[in-house]
């Protein structure tokens, strides 16, 4: 089974930098769904020759995210240099094709050419999520792109990573995103996965069936796996916490767990890769809907996860 590794999309981020708040926000926000975002303050390097630097990043990018206020709308210099070679790529678009992609952060009233495309609003701050969800339906519509190296999680980090993806979590985020994941399910006598095209991810049907900790987990039960060639794969590891939660669901499925019912109901908790802050291990509960910290010393079960190559 070979997949080619999604690519990410390039978007280069244009704003005036009397909003350079808001625009960091967003070039924030966006990386931490895993795409590749162009603003001048972060990727310009040391040494570059910054008109040449960004009039490349500009036609090398896929989509164009113009950030639009009362400053910009009225603004004379480079940003509307940076405009009109946008305008130059834009009009080698099909009228099908979305290139420039208009965002309003207050109530501006948009240039007439401008105005000729459909703009997304991210404000008042109630309505920020819902803006964000929109720009990454049309930049990132074959799905979610996750973070697959471990990292030290606090309390508060793991919640601001709930609300960012819209995962559902009954104490940090019940008013979640339903995510539509694609899922193909491959079974076998020893090599039942499900493979999900939303996240680029084959997990086990299964996976261990008896808990233990995390330890063993990691040095004997992954290890196993990868030695033994489990569906004919020995790249398995343990999911990180944004892996493992976007499998959760906000409805309860036939065994009153909240995962699609195309997994196994056995492992209704499992370890994660990422450490709380004080070395304590996340763990993913399906059967109360939640995430927590918890001793290494604890006994959880594992379901193994790898991404498509």
């Amino acid at each position: 089974m070979k997949n080619q590794q999604r690519e990410k999309p390039k978007i280069f981020l244009s704003y005036a930098h009397e909003d350079i708040g808001m625009a960091k926000k967003i070039y924030n926000d966006l990386q931490r769904f895993g795409l590749d975002v162009w603003i001048d303050c972060e990727s310009l390097l040391p040494g570059q020759q910054w008109k040449v630097t960004i009039e490349k990043a500009i036609k090398t990018s896929q989509y164009y995210l113009l950030l639009l206020s009362s400053h910009s709308v009225t603004k004379r210099g480079f940003i509307q240099k940076e405009m009109k070679v946008a305008y130059e790529v834009f009009e080698q678009c099909s009228e099908d094709d979305i290139y420039i992609i208009p965002v309003r952060l207050d109530e501006c009233e948009p240039s007439l050419k401008i105005s000729e495309i459909n703009w997304i609003d991210v404000f008042p701050e109630s309505k920020y999520a819902e803006g964000l969800k929109k720009i990454l339906k049309v930049v990132n519509p074959e799905g979610l792109i996750l973070r697959s190296e471990a990292v030290a999680l606090s309390e508060g980090d793991a919640a601001e990573m709930i609300r960012k993806f819209g995962f559902f979590d009954r104490r940090k985020n019940p008013e979640s995103i339903v995510f539509n994941h694609k899922y193909i399910t491959k079974t076998g006598q020893e090599d039942n996965i499900v493979i999900d095209k939303t996240t680029g991810l084959i997990w086990q049907r299964g996976g261990s069936l008896e808990e233990m900790q995390r330890k063993k987990a990691k040095v004997y039960y992954i290890k196993n796996l990868n030695k033994n060639k489990f569906a004919g794969y020995n790249d398995w590891r343990l999911p990180t916490l944004e892996e493992a939660m976007s499998l959760m669901r906000p409805e309860r499925n036939n065994v009153k767990l909240f995962i699609n019912s195309v997994f196994d109901f056995t492992q209704y908790w499992i370890w994660t890769s990422d450490l709380d802050q004080d070395k304590s291990a996340w763990v993913v509960d399906f059967s109360n809907g939640d995430c927590f910290p918890a001793s290494a010393s604890v006994h959880f079960y594992v379901r193994a996860v790898r991404s498509i190559n």
